[in-house]
């Protein structure tokens, strides 16, 4: 072999060499694990607005003694997380409700003397014991109006009238506050198919203070001794101890359906199992469509129109009744990572929310269950037409009429009552959001 020879085959050999460690001996690189999803959105909300429902607005109405209209200004803090697993099977996600106004709870029945919210007393001076106490429950609130008004001596049976010492003004439990809480969702997403994407999950949402927002069956409140409606309805929304429907659990399943992907339609069904309020609500189903698209996706300026039909099957064990929930559209506007946000809400079947199940008793007074008589009327007791001493005065005149014949006068009081306190019920429902989401 000659010195070219020999030398070419070195320089070979030790080229070699120094590949064989990278091509022999060295491992593929390993890929980096994948880690999980974190998505949030924080919203404020003009109204806690949900499948029809207005939770804190309606509410507040009440609380204010305000006539119901289809917008209301009750702001809410609704922050969102939503954490996935590394494989996006598994989801979980908190959501909350933090009321930003009207917190604090308020004299709602406007009576001027009382011995515990939603007691009897009057709301005026000089106002007659039986159209404010006509069960004759409260002796001692009716001695210290005869003693302030010099009708009648003190009852011997009270302690008389002495300043702060419990005669006067209370507050009922209707704070925006008491619609403060806390949602929980779990969830398993499946392998995607033909057939398209499903989902199980459960969730849980409950309130940190219970509110009497609507009067449920008795059995689910603590006696308050001394409410009106008479000694045989002794439980009273303005019952500091009544608990509410703000607290559910339920099954749910969304079917991502596997055509027209561009709108992600989503079928979508939930079961309550609630059993809080003496179970009235377990068992409600409600199944929905919804669908959503979005303008200039991936751009900064973006535009995302979704709607949502939601149909109840029975919305309690006690009504039973079933129809169409809500038709909820939506629009939003991104910039970025904010958005503004706009929704229409239609309430299509009235009669599911014409009920003392939903709207709750006149004042919280079950005795008045009459006053909101008929679900075929798509009316409600009207808050403004309720409390106060102008309307107690009205209302007074109208169960003072006497014709000399009973059943000519029940026909003309409940004429009457009716078309001084009854109002439609807003079958359309609007809400605003300002909000921010970030993917982490």
């Amino acid at each position: 072999m000659n010195y070219s020879i020999r030398y070419s085959f070195l320089i070979l050999l030790n080229a070699l060499c120094l590949l064989l460690p990278f091509s022999l001996f060295s491992q593929p690189k390993e890929e980096e694990p994948k880690s999980i999803t974190i998505d949030t959105n924080t919203e404020i909300v003009s109204d806690f607005i949900w499948r029809g429902y207005s939770f804190t607005g309606e509410g507040q109405k009440r609380r204010n003694g305000e006539s119901y209209q289809s917008f209301t200004y009750a702001p809410a803090l609704q922050p969102t997380i939503n954490i996935w697993s590394p494989d996006k099977k598994f989801e979980w996600m908190l959501f909350g409700n933090f009321q930003l106004t009207n917190r604090e709870d308020r004299d709602s029945d406007k009576r001027i003397l009382q011995t515990s919210p939603g007691a009897v007393g009057p709301s005026y001076l000089g106002e007659d014991p039986r159209f404010y106490d006509p069960y004759n429950q409260d002796p001692c609130v009716q001695s210290v109006q005869n003693q302030i008004t010099g009708r009648d001596a003190a009852n011997p049976a009270c302690s008389g009238f002495i300043p702060n010492n419990g005669y006067g003004p209370k507050r009922e439990p209707n704070g925006n506050k008491r619609a403060d809480g806390m949602f929980f969702s779990m969830s398993y997403h499946f392998d995607p198919s033909a057939l398209g994407d499903f989902s199980v999950g459960i969730w849980f949402y409950n309130t940190f203070q219970k509110t009497p927002n609507s009067l449920l069956l008795p059995s689910t409140q603590k006696p308050n001794p001394v409410v009106s409606g008479g000694a045989a309805n002794a439980f009273n929304a303005n019952n500091p101890d009544a608990q509410t429907r703000l607290s559910w659990h339920e099954y749910f399943f969304h079917w991502k359906l596997p055509f027209v992907r561009i709108v992600k339609p989503t079928i979508s069904y939930y079961t309550q199992f609630s059993t809080e309020n003496g179970g009235l609500m377990a068992g409600k189903n409600y199944l929905s469509l919804s669908a959503s698209y979005t303008f200039f996706e991936g751009k900064f300026f973006r535009i995302q129109p979704q709607g949502n039909i939601g149909y109840t099957m029975s919305n309690n064990m006690v009504d039973n009744r079933n129809g169409i929930q809500d038709i909820t559209s939506a629009i939003s506007f991104f910039f970025g990572d904010f958005f503004v946000k706009g929704a229409h809400i239609l309430r299509p079947n009235a009669y599911l929310y014409d009920t003392n199940n939903y709207f709750g008793y006149a004042g919280g007074d079950p005795d008045k269950a009459s006053w909101n008589r008929t679900s075929e009327d798509g009316k409600v007791v009207d808050p403004s037409r309720v409390y106060g001493a102008y309307n107690t005065a009205i209302l007074s005149a109208i169960e003072g009429v006497n014709t000399g014949n009973s059943l000519n006068d029940s026909l003309i009081k409940t004429s009457l009552r009716e078309s001084y306190t009854l109002q439609k019920i807003p079958i359309h429902l609007f809400y605003v959001s300002l909000g921010y989401s970030k993917t982490f």
